[in-house]
């Protein structure tokens, strides 16, 4: 009787059972409903806070009658204004737009309540040398105003103390050095390690000097590309020792052989690099730092070291919040093309897309308030496309009678020239690297890797461009007549728009092109370029075209989609402080990007030309 009666409850409690666990997993699902929706809500929030706190005008922060300003250089520069960080999960100083720090560092110079400025390198993670010289500028102009300039680091590498060197007085850790190595160019070369595996790579040029395609085709630096790269090293590090020797007055000779000799004056002083440094006159005064800051008051007749060092960039806030609420006299609006040239936005802060730079320059053209457009471009160029949409873009808004004025930074070469050529003059610092007027396209082929392990491909093609880039197979003689003609025919437009842009003889341009790449002060000399200088320069260029003195400077903020404000919020920018010790790793595989592009094109049609530099900006 038993075992019936405890199945009978076993058939009776099942039913409720099941019920009561479907009733416990919708509970848990609507938990789970109203979690996500209430995390969407949460998110939705926080972006929405983020947009707010960006958009509000800011309320102008209260500056003593009297203050040091604070140049903590500790973030990489970025020539593209960036959305700040609030809330980020751990404590990355945001990227530094210099733009932004230029203009304040004007602002101080007429500022009386400015009594000094205090330069702070001990984390500065370097930035190009044209980047660099600008600042360096407008800190002789604070000098200049009267505003003493003192400058210090734990250790100072060529790059710092280049920018340091400007000030009134260096001051280097006791324990620190100064390091003036040169410079040095040496790319990887990855053809014998791209033969080992079994894959060559097709390439395809138009100028004698496109050197981006020797890593691929050789496994060394062509003498020609030797010379070329000599030029350019030489000449880039006679300006930079002649700007040290100059700011710190100092014979020429000392500063060649402090770095040609650097082992012989260091086993001089035992070791000792800072009282090297001191004895060589790189430096004043060797201190830690809390001492440095107790000399920069006194100097500055303050003493209040929580009071009266105000940081640069409240000092900022509180004239863009004046700024904001002044009436405009119409503007000068900058646009940056910074990075790699694509056709499209991959979200990458190292990119710039022609969908975005055109949409940019159509607003800058189509706004009654903006008198006059300057392009900034820090670029090795890219995509050969890409840049000529973006050139037409530039041209339109100087048929609709704006000037376009470009403003190069550490590097505008190849497609970042190709761009620049439509603009009606062109500004570059004379470290800047420009020029590379040439074009490539790479094609891999693994058919060697496909014999190696024995596999092999079969089918049928309805003529030689089935397929056409299929790296499975040699490309066909066809497909390399074809791609012949195409490179050809993107680099004789090329030559043409920049002769058209310049008003240069085509015959006369011919001999300074082939891809061949030239310091700004060399490129001023051949007409590539027509004023040496930087951004002061190209603005007050912009104003006078414009007839409009008093017009404001006006840096758009790229949007970003909540997604990415969001992933930014959560990560930081991918422009990271983080990034530099590790970029010894990556480096060498840059030149490796349009090769890959390569591989994830389509089949079915020809390669994209490029108008890519291999170029850094030192």
């Amino acid at each position: 009787m038993k075992p019936l009666i405890l199945l009978f409850k076993a058939l009776l409690l099942w039913p409720i059972r099941l019920i009561a666990r479907l009733v416990a997993a919708l509970e848990w699902i609507g938990r789970a409903v109203l979690g996500a929706v209430a995390l969407g809500i949460g998110v939705a929030v926080v972006v929405a806070l983020l947009f707010a706190w960006h958009a509000a005008p800011p309320a102008a922060p209260v500056l003593p009658s009297r203050f040091v300003l604070t140049l903590t250089l500790d973030a990489p520069l970025t020539e593209t204004p960036s959305l700040e960080t609030p809330l980020p999960l751990w404590d990355e100083p945001q990227p530094i737009h210099l733009g932004t720090l230029l203009t304040t560092l004007d602002n101080a110079a007429e500022d009386p309540r400015v009594a000094a400025v205090a330069l702070d390198l001990s984390r500065f993670p370097g930035a190009s040398y044209a980047q660099l010289a600008e600042l360096r500028d407008a800190l002789g102009r604070l000098r200049q105003a009267g505003k003493p300039v003192f400058a210090f680091a734990d250790r100072f590498d060529q790059k710092s103390y280049f920018l340091a060197s400007v000030a009134e007085t260096v001051t280097l850790d006791p324990e620190g050095f100064v390091l003036l190595p040169g410079l040095a160019l040496e790319p990887t070369y990855f053809k014998a390690a791209l033969d080992r595996v079994g894959i060559t790579v097709y390439a395809f040029r138009a100028g004698r000097y496109k050197s981006f395609v020797e890593p691929f085709t050789r496994t060394n630096m062509s003498e020609r590309e030797r010379a070329a790269a000599t030029d350019l090293m030489l000449g880039l590090w006679g300006q930079i020792r002649d700007a040290i020797a100059a700011a710190r007055k100092r014979p020429v000779e000392a500063i060649e052989r402090y770095h040609a000799a650097f082992d012989e004056i260091l086993a001089a002083h035992d070791g000792d690099g800072a009282a090297a440094a001191k004895a060589q006159g790189l430096v004043d005064t060797l201190a830690p730092f809390t001492d440095w800051q107790t000399q920069v008051l006194t100097a500055a007749q303050l003493a209040d070291r929580d009071h009266d060092f105000i940081s640069w960039q409240r000092y900022h806030a509180a004239h863009e919040a004046k700024r904001l609420l002044a009436n405009g006299n119409g503007e000068i609006r900058v646009i940056t093309l910074e990075g790699t040239i694509t056709e499209t936005d991959d979200g990458n802060d190292a990119t710039a897309s022609s969908d975005r730079l055109v949409a940019e320059l159509e607003a800058a053209r189509d706004d009654d308030a903006v008198r006059a457009v300057v392009l900034r471009i820090d670029s090795p160029g890219g995509s050969a496309f890409a840049a000529e949409q973006i050139r037409r873009a530039v041209a339109a808004v100087r048929d609709a009678g704006k000037p376009v004025i470009a403003s190069f930074a550490g590097v505008a070469a190849s497609g970042g020239y190709w761009v620049a050529s439509a603009a009606d003059a062109i500004v570059a610092r004379p470290e800047t690297l420009t020029g590379s007027i040439g074009v490539f396209a790479l094609i891999p082929n693994a058919a060697p890797l496909m014999e190696k392990l024995d596999l092999t491909t079969d089918g049928v093609r309805t003529g030689p461009f089935a397929a056409p880039l299929d790296p499975r197979r040699p490309l066909p003689d066809a497909v390399r007549r074809a791609l012949d003609a195409s490179v050809g025919h993107t680099y004789r437009r090329f030559l043409a728009v920049v002769s058209e842009g310049r008003g240069i003889p085509q015959a006369e341009l011919e001999p300074v092109a082939e891809g061949r790449v030239w310091l700004g002060t060399t490129a001023a000399k051949l007409g590539l370029v027509d004023r040496l200088g930087g951004l002061e320069t190209a603005i007050a260029l912009a104003r006078e075209r414009a007839n409009a003195p008093d017009a404001e400077v006006h840096w758009p903020t790229s949007s970003l989609a909540p997604r990415e404000v969001v992933r930014r919020l959560i990560f930081g920018s991918e422009t990271s402080a983080l990034a530099p010790p590790l970029a010894w790793l990556t480096a060498p595989l840059r030149p490796l990007a349009p090769l890959l592009r390569s591989l994830t094109e389509p089949t079915t049609a020809l390669p994209p030309v490029w108008a890519h530099c291999l170029c850094v900006a030192p």
